[in-house]
């Protein structure tokens, strides 16, 4: 049947490239009439008075000026049995959007993965509603929705048109209150899970997290472990396990309603009451996670995952940051901000720009409940890995020593407070930002105060947190590459010896090798095999 189409369509072809072959050439458009008065001499079209004027060329047009930040009203209310609600009106769509958020997180979890699972299974069932009922319902409103966890806090969001808004929170609040946990569902979500760790195993960002986090924190510490736990935590998940968790951590003592979009205070606060108002309970007890113990004398500070015949290293210069709710917050993200934390920063304008061992290098500081990780570092060349380094701790030393000049310090404060929009820019960004204020249980006017705050921070402000904040002396070496090829360099870096590692999906196909009788014994001629090495990921 194939063969008599083509066939078929060979003399079609063949026409209809002949009858192309004998069209003759397009006519080419008539000139535009010349100008009434016949004066088609003496002017000339704005294209050509253009091509032929340099005055028109020499500056762009005007700039309108510096747009200044006006942050939308916050509304608040709460119900009598502590739902909180934080609402912002938005009555340019007909949109509502809302982000139901507790602040008890996986820094609470006990069990590594716990909080992330049990967010998760959230949206499969509830007690009255099978998992493809909620699926089915939610579609049916044309809702956009999802849950989440983090450290500081876990929940759910949904979106929806404002005559859907009722039906949202409906369902919302059925699946934050009344999740079933049924045991299929978690297999399922298990079975998801464990393919992912699998899968991240073999990512080097991943593994450079994963390594980041155990490095800094000892066994036991809510930051140790990546959020989506590990192979055996997950493996060890039952649904008695998540209904305590949630018991435990999603009550309405420590619930936040936070709504954004087409809706006003009094119809939103009847829209929760309706659907919170009769839940009961309180959340079990929340403590900061503490700051782990200062490095030990001779505690190694280098750490390589090995990862043969990589072509660049995942490098990060790491060591224990501040928490959010910290006093120098400000002057700390500004100096940040000049460090790595924008294209322009002096990380960046070394390591790629300078030296072009990068693509891109940035610093952070991952700012939780307690004190999260602060990085510095990029992908970087492999054989590049020992000077970018160095680089790096140099740029961090100038930082301590040499205060930014006035364009720099300008620069990286207007960078801050032109990202405050952003924040603000949908009715869901907005929801999560509310979200976010009461997770971290920051006052209502902290957007809205912050770039007066900014603007007080000044050059020695900068200089003072980063000597405090940045010491070189407690930061660790922690990079995923090329072993071999970068061992050696790393000697001369000057912070002791390198602990190398495989990565653990590497070392889990080696071990699967059958034994080759031709091979070293064990512990000679490689390197040891990791101890506590975290086969999981670290996703939010």
């Amino acid at each position: 049947m194939k063969n008599r189409s083509r066939k078929n369509l060979l003399p079609v072809l063949l026409v209809a490239l002949a009858s192309c072959a004998e069209m003759p050439p397009p006519v080419p458009p008539a000139p535009d009439p010349p100008p009434e008065g016949g004066a088609a001499a003496d002017k000339k079209s704005p294209a050509a008075a253009s091509a032929e004027d340099p005055a028109f060329r020499k500056a762009p047009p005007p700039s309108s000026g510096e747009v200044a930040f006006i942050p939308p009203n916050i509304q608040e209310a709460r119900l009598s049995n502590g739902v909180r609600i934080l609402l912002v009106e938005r009555h340019d769509m007909p949109i509502v959007a809302v982000n139901i958020v507790s602040d008890r997180g996986a820094e609470v979890q006990g069990t590594p993965g716990l909080a992330g699972m049990t967010a998760a299974m959230l949206l499969a069932g509830t007690k009255t509603r099978s998992a493809l009922a909620l699926s089915d319902q939610l579609g049916a409103i044309g809702a956009a929705y999802g849950s989440y966890a983090d450290h500081d806090g876990m929940g759910v969001s949904g979106q929806a048109l404002r005559d859907k808004a009722n039906a949202l929170m409906e369902i919302l609040a059925d699946v934050v209150q009344n999740p079933a946990f049924d045991a299929a569902e978690l297999e399922r979500e298990r079975s998801r899970r464990l393919t992912a760790i699998v899968q991240q195993n073999d990512v080097p960002a991943v593994l450079l997290a994963n390594a980041v986090t155990e490095k800094l924190y000892p066994a036991g510490h809510a930051y140790r472990e990546p959020l989506i736990g590990n192979e055996a935590s997950v493996k060890a998940m039952k649904p008695a396990d998540l209904a305590r968790f949630h018991a435990s951590a999603m009550r309405p003592d420590r619930l936040t309603v936070a709504i954004a979009g087409d809706i006003d205070k009094a119809s939103a606060t009847a829209l929760v009451e309706k659907s919170f108002g009769a839940w009961k309970g309180k959340a079990g007890p929340a403590s900061t996670p503490k700051d782990p113990a200062a490095i030990g004398k001779g505690e190694k500070r280098l750490l390589v995952v090995d990862r043969p015949r990589a072509t660049q290293s995942i490098v990060a210069v790491t060591a224990v940051g501040v928490p959010r709710k910290h006093p120098d917050y400000d002057a700390i993200q500004l100096m940040n901000t000049l460090l790595g934390g924008q294209f322009s920063s002096r990380l960046n304008l070394n390591l790629r720009e300078k030296h072009a061992y990068t693509y891109g290098a940035r610093s952070s500081f991952d700012m939780r409940h307690g004190a999260g990780p602060f990085t510095a570092g990029g992908a970087i060349m492999t054989q590049a890995t020992a000077p970018a380094i160095k680089e790096i701790f140099a740029e961090i030393e100038r930082m301590r020593k040499e205060p930014p000049s006035a364009d720099e310090l300008s620069d990286a404060k207007a960078n801050l407070v032109r990202q405050l929009p952003a924040r603000f820019e949908t009715a869901g960004d907005t929801a999560s930002t509310l979200a976010g204020l009461a997770v971290m249980d920051l006052p209502l006017d902290e957007f809205a105060t912050r770039p007066a705050r900014i603007a007080k921070v000044t050059a020695e402000d900068v200089r003072r947190v980063a000597e405090k904040y940045l010491r070189p002396e407690q930061m660790r070496v922690i990079l995923v590459g090329d072993a071999e090829v970068v061992e050696k360099d790393l000697a001369t870096l000057g912070i002791g010896e390198a602990e190398i590692r495989r990565a653990p999906q590497k070392a889990k196909k080696e071990a699967e090798k059958p034994a080759d009788k031709g091979a070293p014994p064990a512990g000679k001629g490689a390197p040891p095999a990791a101890k506590g090495a975290p086969p999981a990921a670290k996703g939010k």
